[in-house]
Formats: structure tokens, C-alpha cells, sequence
């Protein structure tokens, strides 16, 4: 799959996974923050995400996740604000227990 373009200038800050066979780029907490900033602003949604840790100098899935739905009703605005709101406290909040650098890899629509 492709991302948009606007999507993969936001996204493309992180690093890239394209070697691992994943259309992706992992962000630490830092990039998610700023691009959680950029889809708000452009009413991207946040779908979920993955969180990767360094192992051995490259990112890996540690198999930590989240998701968002949206709602029957919802209108696409009100959900883009509330899955980046959703996102973000998840980036936030948290705390890789293993200790390794931190990396999200995000889902967006």
C-alpha cells in the first residue's frame, strides 16, 4: 500500500522499515508527538499502532498495540480528533517495560 502524500511526508521523519518488508516508518515518542500535531491539523485519523523497540541496533515489534474505531455516527472529523486524542495519550502513557529505546509505528487513514 501506498501512503498519500501528505501522509508519507509526516510519517517519513522516523525510520524507515522498508528492509524489514513494512511500508512504514518507526517514530520515537518525539516524531509521534509532532505528527499526532500535523494529523490534527490536516483531521488525519489514527487507526492505531505498533510499538518497536531496539534490538541488536534495529526496530522490532515487541507486540504491544493500540487501536480506534470509529463509531456508528461519528462524523469523520469528530473521529480523526478523538483517534489522534486517543494516540497520543497511548504515546504518552507509555512505559516499555523491557527498558529498550522506543519506537510507535502508526496506522493512519
Amino acid at each position: 500500500m501506498a501512503w498519500p502524500e501528505k501522509i508519507e511526508s509526516i510519517l517519513s521523519c522516523g525510520v524507515t522499515l522498508h528492509d524489514m518488508g513494512v511500508n512504514n516508518w518507526a517514530l520515537t515518542k518525539e516524531q509521534a508527538l509532532a505528527a499526532f500535531d500535523k494529523f490534527t491539523d490536516q483531521k488525519i485519523s489514527v487507526l492505531g499502532g505498533d510499538v518497536y523497540e531496539l534490538v541488536d541496533g534495529s526496530p522490532e515489534s515487541n507486540y504491544d498495540n493500540w487501536y480506534c474505531e470509529r463509531e456508528g455516527g461519528e462524523s469523520l472529523e469528530f473521529f480523526a480528533t478523538r483517534s489522534v486524542r486517543q494516540a497520543r495519550a497511548y504515546v504518552n502513557n507509555y512505559n516499555n517495560p523491557s527498558g529498550k529505546e522506543t519506537f510507535y509505528i502508526l496506522v493512519v487513514e
